[in-house]
């Protein structure tokens, strides 16, 4: 069992961190909020004040927090992980920010001798809970090698993409399917609806049909049928993603027509007060837009 550092205990880190400590592996932690750190102290983790005490205390340091600047921060900020660098040592960030940043950081933490792995993650609040996360790590192959036995605490499905920034790649073309698939969903009800369909009916058709997706199965009839949109990934969240997919596609110069129209679909969403839902209402926008 392994010496694992870990900053980031939210909606999807709190589950993960939890998962790490049944599986046996010992936890530093560092966390701003009194109740985070009574509760995880009380599950027999270490509460530290900083990153870098985290790092110090760990041979891999876990980071999921929200944009490129938090990730930014906790790696090379003052208290960074950076400050901890050390050969052996591994830092994995399993945020979902831009492959450009992950680089940067990966190239100041190798100078101080530290190895990084991007290992953003796919499945929501329940995969965390239930270590069953797929998860898409971009960096050297020995690195991989040497967290596996981290990573499997974490997820079911296992990837080793390519260098570092490739696990960022590839999840922010997961994001770009999966945000532009909810938009058409919500499209579809609305015309389905407008048009005096059954919606039920249309659901137990789609979901035996070729336009059924896991997306749909997850979020057509508990969360746009139902007209409740608890926040699993939020519409803010998404909007973030794909705005990070749009500038990739960008740099390399991949026209994109289809995520740009998403992308303003959810900053509707945003705009109209969906910003803390979960992105499935995304579908109330395509409802309004249609009169309904």
């Amino acid at each position: 069992m392994s010496a694992v550092g870990f900053i980031g205990l939210g909606t999807m880190g709190g589950p993960m961190a939890r998962n790490l400590i049944r599986a046996g592996h010992s936890l530093t932690f560092c966390s701003r909020r009194p109740e985070v750190a009574a509760e995880f102290t009380a599950l027999g983790a270490r509460h530290v004040a900083t990153a870098a005490e985290a790092a110090r205390a760990s041979e891999f340091t876990i980071s999921i927090v929200t944009a490129d600047a938090d990730v930014t921060d906790v790696a090379l900020g003052p208290g960074g992980v950076i400050e901890a660098a050390a050969p052996g040592k591994c830092f994995i960030d399993m945020s979902t920010i831009g492959p450009a940043t992950v680089q940067r950081i990966g190239a100041r933490l190798s100078e101080a001798g530290m190895g990084m792995l991007d290992a953003p993650v796919s499945g929501g609040p329940g995969g965390a809970a239930a270590g069953t996360l797929a998860i898409m790590a971009g960096g050297a192959a020995a690195d991989f090698q040497r967290c596996r036995g981290v990573l499997e605490a974490l997820g079911k499905h296992l990837f080793h993409v390519g260098p570092l920034g490739a696990g960022q790649t590839i999840k922010l073309v997961n994001q770009l399917i999966g945000g532009g698939i909810m938009a058409l969903v919500g499209e579809g009800f609305a015309l389905a609806q407008a048009a005096g369909a059954d919606l039920q009916a249309m659901i137990d058709v789609v979901k035996v049909s070729s336009g059924n997706s896991t997306l749909f199965e997850a979020r057509a009839e508990k969360f746009v049928l139902a007209d409740s949109y608890p926040a699993y990934f939020t519409t803010e969240l998404m909007r973030k993603d794909l705005a990070l997919a749009l500038d990739l596609a960008e740099a390399h110069q991949v026209p994109l027509p289809v995520s740009a129209a998403a992308f303003q679909l959810y900053t509707e969403a945003m705009n109209q007060g969906h910003k803390a839902d979960d992105f499935s209402a995304v579908a109330k926008v395509c409802r309004r837009a249609a009169g309904l």
